[in-house]
This record gives structure tokens, sequence and C-alpha cells, in this order.
């Protein structure tokens, strides 16, 4: 049997970078998609245009001949307090963060529908799902990735019935550049009191996709060193 495929989105960098180098390694073929370049990147767009979802779907069947699982990794944070935050950046991030993990799920689980597939959908949320984050300031992002848990366990129970799992992760603070490793930062972490690696985001998602968890959906697994538990 040929190995299953997987769309992954936002892989140039950061968690979708180590999101698929971990499930390439597992034995999944990444179709990698990103608006940047990059190693794992094998489609170049911009996923927030109205056509994207098709488009993504459409060349991962031409290139892979199949599809087995869609991670909506890609995702935007511009920080800004909640009463001066300009427009058009929350816009930007609803764009990317919410309704583009809607549509391209859409575009793949008809396809899976339609197909009489089994497959499965893993919407990389964050510990902002669950908790409230001010410094820095940042209420437009949380309000996307509240809006993306809410969609996960919505598609979880409409998509069962067709043998269609949905899932996500919530990763915590996590070393991509963007998280900076302070004393503050590992006091707050119970365990390694360090920020967390792409990878250990990765083999969580490698997990969700596999046979060992064929009866999980609806749940997130939150991927946070404990952050949660203070």
């Amino acid at each position: 049997m040929s190995a299953p495929v997987a769309i992954v989105t936002g892989t140039s960098r950061g968690i979708g970078q180590g999101i698929a180098a971990r499930l390439t390694a597992a034995g999944t073929r990444v179709f990698g998609v990103s608006r940047t370049q990059g190693e794992a990147v094998q489609l170049q767009c911009d996923l927030a245009k109205p056509d994207a979802p098709r488009q993504v779907l459409a060349d991962a069947l031409e290139v892979c001949g199949r599809v087995d699982a869609l991670v909506n990794n890609a995702g935007l944070l511009l920080e800004g307090n909640c009463w001066e935050q300009q427009e058009e950046d929350v816009d930007a991030m609803v764009a990317l963060n919410l309704t583009t993990p809607f549509l391209l799920s859409q575009a793949v689980a008809a396809h899976w529908v339609k197909e009489g597939q089994a497959g499965t959908i893993v919407n990389v949320c964050s510990i902002e799902s669950q908790v409230g984050w001010s410094d820095p300031p940042q209420a437009a992002y949380a309000a996307t990735k509240g809006g993306l848990l809410g969609l996960t366990r919505a598609q979880a129970l409409e998509l069962a019935p067709h043998g269609i799992r949905v899932v996500a992760v919530g990763p915590g603070p996590i070393a991509t550049g963007m998280t900076p490793d302070t004393p503050e930062l590992e006091k707050a972490i119970p365990l390694g009191g360090r920020p967390g690696t792409p990878e250990d985001v990765g083999d969580v998602v490698a997990f969700l996709l596999s046979e060992a968890a064929r009866y999980v959906t609806g749940e997130i697994v939150y991927v946070d060193g404990g952050y949660l538990l203070r």
C-alpha cells in the first residue's frame, strides 16, 4: 500500500516545518503548502485567497494521487490591544486562522464524502483556545483560535458518520523565534522549564493521524509542558 498523504499548511518554517518533518519520519507523504517558499513546501500560494482551498486540493490530488489527512497549521499573529487594534489586522487574522481552515476542511471533507473515503483533519489551535493572554496583548488572535476549537468540535460531530475524524492540538510557548526563552517563561512551564519545540507538536500530530488514535475525535491535545496546570 502506498504511503498516506497529508496536506499540511504553513510548512515553510516553525511549527509547520516541525509537523512536516515528523510526519515524513513516520512514513506519511507530506504535501506542504505555504505563502513563502521552503524545503517542506510543494505548493506556494496565499491561502487567504478565495480560490486557494480548491487549488490546494486539486494540486495535492494531481501530485500525490490521493489525500488522507489535512493539517490546518498556517496562522497569523498580529499583536495589539483589544481597544485599539486596527480592523484590517483583525480581518487578516480571521481570514487565515479561521476562514481558511473552514474552507479547506470543507473542500477536503466534501471530496472524502463523495469518494466514500475516511480521513482525518487536525486543526492547530493554541493554549489561547483555553486561556487569556495579555503580555503581549493578542485578544483577536485568541478569538480566532477559540473559534477554531469550536469548529473542530462541530466538524467532528457532523463528519463522524462518514468515518472522518476531526481533532486539534493546542501548542503552548514553542521555540520558533517568536518565543523568548526567559527566566519568567521557565518558571511558567512545569515540564522541563523550557519552551516546546516544533517537533514536540509534530509528534502529537503524527499520533493523532495514526491508527493508534482511530477512536479519538472532537478532542484537543495541549502541547504546553504543563503550562495550563499553573
